[in-house]
Formats: structure tokens, sequence, C-alpha cells
């Protein structure tokens, strides 16, 4: 396993932001100039903006001192840095395909736990944004979850298909995990999770759950195993609810499923 080591943070959260803003900006350009919608060919699903992007939040990240774990192009940059956790493109097919839901997401990690974190929708110009004992905000404005309670009476989203019918009220599949679980957050939707067996990377929703969890909302992995594991290259199954009653309802549907 490999574990990443301790590294020195910064205690300047709103520069952090500032920081991060400039790295979603700069993706925002890529896929703004992007003619070339296909596969890079150099792996299975990745997209050719997808590389470019990278290479382009890397580039912010690594001026500003941070090294970066990033979804595209694995652990870089100096192991002695404060960690950077990024998706540079979260849904990059439905940004291939036109789907106005995919975003950057982006979540510093001291100690091996979530302190800054920002979800920026490119489609939608919302901005997601959370500091560790300091809130959540859309667009600057403070957010909170629905105060659902009830999986009867809720509106949950999804990664993947569940095997059976949980007894929701409504449901839907986005696209992107890191602003589907802003919705959560934002009160837009009641609960979230991850139906697929082989999981989500850290990357996928890092950035999200310091969102939620700023907000109230109840966020953890579907089997009780640490969302921010000590090993970066682990995958999860991450699982948000607005209250405590609602995600013990749904956690024991979702747990039929394996």
């Amino acid at each position: 396993m490999m574990t990443v080591p301790k590294r020195r943070t910064f205690d300047d959260a709103d520069a952090v932001l500032r920081v991060f803003t400039e790295a979603a900006n700069v993706v925002a350009e890529v896929l703004s100039g992007t003619s070339d919608w296909g596969f890079s060919g150099q792996r299975e699903s990745q997209y050719a903006f997808d590389v470019t992007a990278d290479d382009e939040c890397l580039r912010v990240l690594y001026d500003a001192g941070f090294a970066v774990f990033s979804e595209e192009s694995g652990i870089t940059g100096d192991p002695e840095a404060p960690l950077v956790v990024v998706d540079p493109v979260d849904g990059s097919t439905n940004a291939s395909r036109g789907v106005p839901w995919f975003a950057t997401a982006l979540c510093l990690l001291h100690d091996g736990r979530p302190k800054v974190s920002l979800v920026a929708n490119h489609a939608t110009g919302q901005r997601w944004t959370a500091i560790a004992g300091g809130g959540a905000f859309l667009n600057g404005e403070p957010i909170s979850h629905s105060g659902c309670t009830t999986l009867r009476s809720a509106l949950v989203a999804m990664s993947g298909l569940p095997r059976h019918h949980y007894g929701w009220g409504q449901f839907r599949v986005l696209g992107a995990s890191a602003p589907d679980l802003c919705l959560v957050a934002s009160g837009v939707v009641d609960a979230w999770c991850d139906m697929h067996r082989g999981g989500h990377g850290l990357w996928d929703y890092a950035a999200s759950a310091l969102v939620c969890i700023e907000t109230g909302a109840v966020v953890a992995d579907v089997f009780g195993r640490d969302l921010f594991t000590p090993d970066p290259t682990e995958r999860r199954s991450p699982i948000a609810a607005a209250t405590q009653e609602l995600f013990d309802a749904f956690l024991e549907e979702r747990r039929k499923d394996g």
C-alpha cells in the first residue's frame, strides 16, 4: 500500500481558494477552446481535453507550491508539499456530448483529511466552496441540506444503477459525482449514492464530501471504510444524505445490493 507522507499545510484557506479558482478558470478556458472532443488514446475512457485540462490545472497548482493527486496523472510534485486532490473534468462524457453537468473538483488534504475544497460546474457557473469548520457556500452564499428524513419522500441521485428499487420518491442519474454530491449539500436532492461495484476514486468525491460535511449532511462509505484512506489509490463507495434518519434507511437498502 502506498502511504502519502505528512506534508506542510497552507494555513490561509482563502489563499488556497484563490489558487483553486485560478485552476478551475484555466480548465474552463481549455474547455471553451476545445475542438477535439474525442478520446486521447492514452487510457481507456480518457478524452483528449482531459489531458490538456490536467496539464493546465497542474501548472497552476505546482506554481502555488502544491503536490497533486489527479485522476489523469496520479501523484506528482514535491512529496513534502501540501497535497491537492483534483479531477480536472468530472463528467467528461457529459462535457463531450454537451450535457451541461461537468465540473472541476479540487480538495486540499492535511493529515489525510479534507480542509479546503472547490467544485466548479463549468456549464452552469455554480461554484461550491467549503473550508473545514468554516461552512459551505454556493457562489459565495451559505447553503444547507434539505432536512429530508424519510426515503419514501426523498429525491435521490446516484452514480450507476441499483439492483432493486429502494423505495425512494424519485431518483436521478446525472453523470458527475462531484457536482452530484454538492446537490445534497445544497438541498436540491436529498441523498446520493455510488451504485458501482468498483467504487469511486478519491478525486471523484473528496471536494464535494467536504461541502456536504460542512452543511451537516451525513457522508460515509457504504461498507464502513474511511472515505479518506491513507492510500489514495484505493477506491470507495460514497453515500450521502441530508439527515441521519435518511442516511440509515438509504444505507440499509444499498447494502442489500452488495
